[in-house]
């Protein structure tokens, strides 16, 4: 079967997403708001008039099926984005995945094999990270809705009703229906940029952990309290988060990355020793192994630091992702279709997390990447060459058709 996408329509689709939470060159729309209920039920659309079966099922996933089929291969990714994030963070590889249906139907289809579409709700984890993917691999239920709380305390419950989702179905994937999942994505990294690679092959992707550490100090006033006597817990983080560099460096590995991206003190006066005091670490690597040491050394350098500061600590890893990989006979498929259209390509690993690492444990799973312009992404400022763009639906079209083929 040959597909061939439609560069025109393809664009178009992009750019009409790319309104829903419009923010100057970037997009705003994070999970169940206004902005991502409105693109969820345009995406439903547009699958309807692709000649698709398309649902919105009770927990937000957008679901377009070609009619007729018992078996099928899941294309997919997400179209919520973090705030004031970019246009192409999932997007793309939803408006691929439609793309290709779309002309799947047009070419006349296949009697054996057809194709499901998903838009993960929430991968970006407003609620929960990887939260569609979750459910629809069976991995939290229904009984797990009421549980679930952003940041700011609303119930993921509360968005669903609010959204017109909740009560209904929830749609589960089905290893003796669903074959296989391919997904593509931009890199949100500079490595294909720097290589001059058009097309990445996704081989693993990172185990993620995030710990969080506490110190329990004394207020004291910080004019008249000796420096020997004092028990600062703000002196603490600082003292442990200067450390963590040469903590990581000695003891990861060369992949290791990580970001300390939130940090609390109380009661924040100048004229008060520190009381209290919050951490939050983020460190990612391919290897489980890894990741486990670097949580335990962790630990020790908490209780290192809060001994000699003479403050209590408590530390919790509050986020645990494993690192998952790809299946090779897929990214084998995928390199032969790049190969193939002569498309420049190279075999990476992933640093962010995709829900292609859910999906990867009930099924067969791949993912491609584009390159990023300047490794830019979760900004405003991500975007993608044209040619780029491009390339890639082609490579995951002849996937695909290539993969039908198998199934005469």
């Amino acid at each position: 079967m040959r597909l061939t996408i439609n560069k025109k329509r393809l664009s178009s689709d992009l750019r009409m997403l790319a309104r829903f939470g419009e923010y100057q060159t970037g997009v705003n729309r994070p999970a169940l708001s206004g902005e991502d209920i409105a693109a969820r039920n345009w995406l439903r659309n547009r699958m309807e008039e692709a000649g698709l079966e398309a649902i919105i099922d009770g927990v937000g996933n957008v679901i377009g099926r070609t009619p007729g089929h018992h078996k099928r291969i899941i294309l997919g990714s997400h179209t919520d984005t973090v705030p004031f994030g970019g246009w192409l963070d999932g997007a793309m590889g939803v408006v691929y995945s439609l793309e290709i249906a779309r002309t799947y139907m047009e070419a006349g289809g296949n009697n054996n094999i057809g194709i499901e579409v998903v838009s993960f709700n929430d991968e970006e984890g407003r609620f929960y990270a990887l939260l569609g993917s979750h459910f629809y691999c069976g991995l939290l239920e229904k009984s797990d809705l009421t549980g679930i709380h952003d940041t700011d305390g609303i119930s993921l419950q509360e968005s669903l009703e609010n959204a017109g989702f909740a009560g209904r179905e929830i749609a589960t994937l089905d290893p003796a229906k669903h074959i296989a999942y391919l997904e593509a994505h931009i890199e949100q990294g500079p490595v294909l940029e720097n290589e001059k690679r058009t097309i990445g092959l996704v081989t693993e992707i990172v185990g993620i952990r995030r710990s969080r550490v506490k110190f329990y100090g004394q207020a004291d006033h910080a004019g008249t309290t000796p420096m020997k006597l004092r028990k600062d817990a703000a002196a603490a983080l600082y003292n442990m988060a200067t450390r963590l560099e040469a903590l990581y460096r000695s003891e990861g590995s060369p992949h290791t990355v990580w970001n300390l991206g939130k940090a609390r003190i109380e009661p924040g006066t100048l004229n008060v020793v520190c009381s209290f005091a919050e951490l939050f670490i983020e460190y990612r690597d391919p290897s489980s192994e890894t990741l486990r040491k670097l949580q335990n050394k962790l630990d020790q350098l908490s209780a290192e630091v809060a001994d000699r500061y003479r403050v209590e600590k408590e530390s919790a890893e509050v986020v645990t992702i494993e690192p998952a990989k790809m299946d090779p006979m897929l990214v084998g498929r995928l390199e032969a279709a790049a190969k193939n259209l002569k498309k420049r390509h190279m075999r990476l690993h992933s640093g962010a997390g995709h829900d292609a690492m859910v999906l990867v444990k009930r099924i067969p799973a791949a993912m491609l990447f584009v390159p990023s312009i300047g490794g830019r992404s979760h900004d405003i400022n991500e975007n993608t060459q044209e040619y780029d763009l491009f390339s890639g639906a082609q490579v995951l079209s002849q996937t695909v058709s290539d993969l039908v083929d198998d199934h005469p």
